[in-house]
């Protein structure tokens, strides 16, 4: 009980702007997860055997650009390791090689651009994909790759390359020693290394789309994988081969589904999007059997549309003048709804994101308060996802504690 008393004391601590003010909007009495009949006992308690049993327990978020930039993810992975103890980073996607966004704590660089690289959300594939949701090829086959982390992101004595399925990953030089890989998946080639590096570079052949690694310490604890494409829905990974049965490299025990926003912008039905989700929940349970699942709801945001006003110049006589202007997307309120329906429905827990953030008229006041994007009025800025990351870690820690009770 007084774990979660002092969870509940970081919460209100972490309540402040970019200025200092206080953000007395945030709905800290909905930080809760929603647990619609669901049970995470056998995901408390094997949490709290790390420290005896000395075994790593990983965590996946999936999810669209608000997860690319790892600000928020980064905080939920300090948060957790903080309390469980550091499994490592984890998942690293060749994100800047393929010519976008790379989170910050990590580096991924070759000896010269890709050849050709493909992004989720790009209408045409010309590398493959991989579960990372980017590919890049070389021109060469004969490639130099740079790979390390950051001190908070701790050490790796395991890299396993993560490529799409052929030939060419069998061996790599490491510091001028030839190391043999092992072949844990036809997708998958892991090395193990005589101690644990915070950086290497590595040299091998890449026969196929090359699309990240997989870092592993030896230590035990939380590990969370976090896969975040820009632009990304759920029926977006169903696009990708295989994509759930690829995530079982990762061996989660939870999977945190963080879509809503894109569909929000584009043109899916309520059908269209609920069947996205089931059938992307399905696939990942059927790959990762005992997985548990937490779905979570996009918060409100602006959208541009145009505004008429009308100037009188003369008596009798109006100017009319058209110009664009951010406006409340509705239709966000509306997925939100659709992603706490479905998860009542089926079982599965929720975190409202839309509730906690402030509800209707929450996006303003973020920007208002130097935490959401003044000029798109849909991302945060690196404030506000620290902020989301911290009430997300919050609501999780209160159910996974080891003496915490269940929240229903």
């Amino acid at each position: 009980m007084r774990r979660i008393v002092a969870l509940l004391a970081l919460a209100l601590t972490a309540l402040v702007g970019a200025h200092g003010q206080a953000l007395d909007y945030i709905d800290t009495e909905a930080n809760h997860i929603a647990m619609n009949g669901d049970n995470w006992d056998a995901l408390r308690q094997r949490l709290a055997a790390i420290a005896t049993q000395q075994h790593r327990v990983s965590f996946v978020q999936i999810g669209d650009s608000h997860i690319q930039a790892d600000w928020s993810a980064s905080v939920l992975r300090r948060r957790l390791q903080s309390h469980f103890g550091n499994g490592g980073r984890g998942c690293v996607a060749a994100l800047r090689l393929a010519g976008t966004n790379q989170p910050t704590d990590y580096r991924l660089t070759a000896d010269s651009a890709a050849l050709c690289a493909s992004r989720l959300l790009a209408r045409e594939w010309k590398a493959g994909m991989g579960v990372t949701g980017v590919a890049v090829t070389f021109a060469s086959p004969e490639r130099q790759l740079h790979i390390a982390t950051d001190a908070e992101c701790g050490t790796f004595g395991h890299i396993t390359l993560l490529h799409q399925p052929g030939p060419g990953y069998a061996t790599a030089m490491i510091a001028d020693s030839l190391y043999v890989g092992e072949p844990v998946a036809p997708w998958a080639t892991r090395y193990t290394l005589p101690a644990e590096v915070d950086s290497l570079t590595l040299r091998t052949s890449f026969d196929s789309p090359f699309c990240g690694a997989y870092l592993q310490c030896s230590g035990a604890g939380v590990e969370l994988n976090a896969i975040g494409n820009n632009g990304a829905c759920f029926s977006s990974y169903l696009k990708i081969p295989d994509f759930a049965l690829h995530t079982s490299l990762f061996g989660p025990s939870l999977i945190i589904l963080s879509m809503g926003t894109n569909e929000a912008f584009g043109t899916e039905s309520d059908e269209q999007i609920c069947q996205s989700i089931d059938t992307l929940v399905s696939q990942l349970r059927a790959a990762n059997p005992g997985v548990k699942f937490l779905l979570t709801t996009p918060m409100e945001c602006h959208k541009k549309a145009w505004r008429t006003t009308k100037k009188r110049v003369r008596k009798g006589r109006y100017r009319t003048r058209r110009s664009m202007a951010f406006v409340t997307n509705r239709r966000i309120a509306e997925v939100r709804n659709l992603i706490v329906r479905y998860g009542r429905e089926h079982k599965i827990p929720v975190w409202d994101l839309y509730a906690v953030a402030g509800g209707e008229g929450a996006a303003a006041k973020w920007i208002a308060d130097g935490l959401m994007n003044p000029r798109d009025h849909v991302h945060c800025l690196k404030s506000g996802y620290e902020l989301r990351g911290s009430l997300l870690s919050d609501a999780l820690l209160e159910v996974l504690a080891d003496d915490a009770s269940q929240a229903m």
